[in-house]
């Protein structure tokens, strides 16, 4: 054997770097790494579309119950003829360039000390995209749970007494 043969196959301390081998089992690791991130990244996104729809609901339904005291407050001045809490009503809302149902349900609560309070639920769910943007989706499935359910309580202000 040349000496000079077996002098270039050794390596030197001073030589870096990966064998064949090495790099084999360091792709095969990345391999099998790669996709398991990218499903956690995506589920991470998916999350956060959700939790963006869940919050424009809560908007939604918030709309609705302050378009609800307004009304009230007006028929209190007498700026509003004659008002009522309706016990039900619904009707759709384009936010954030999607279709938004609410559903608006009011329960006399006569349970009260007070009488004149009404209970007003509003359940709210994503209908799909605002017209000229297309999601999908046109219909409301009633099959599916509300995105935000919010409950407030509204005075009608001639049932109302105050004792002093």
């Amino acid at each position: 054997m040349n000496p000079s043969f077996a002098s270039c196959h050794r390596k030197r301390p001073d030589q870096r770097g990966f064998t064949l081998l090495e790099a084999i089992i360091a792709l095969g690791i990345i391999a099998m790494v790669l996709p398991a991130l990218i499903t956690l990244v995506m589920t991470q996104l998916d999350g956060s579309a959700v939790i963006r729809d869940k919050t424009y609901a809560y908007w939604v339904a918030e709309n609705q119950l302050t378009r609800v005291r307004l009304l009230q407050q007006q028929k209190a001045k007498k700026a509003l003829g004659d008002y009522k809490v309706p016990e039900k009503d619904s009707g759709t809302v384009d936010m954030a360039g999607m279709r938004w149902q609410w559903q608006l349900q009011s329960i006399a609560m006569d349970t009260l000390p007070v009488p004149g309070f009404k209970r007003v639920e509003i359940t709210v769910r994503l209908m799909g995209a605002a017209e000229g943007a297309s999601l999908g989706r046109s219909a409301v499935d009633e099959d599916q749970p509300a995105m935000a359910r919010l409950t407030g309580y509204i005075s009608d202000p001639e049932l109302v007494q105050v004792n002093n």
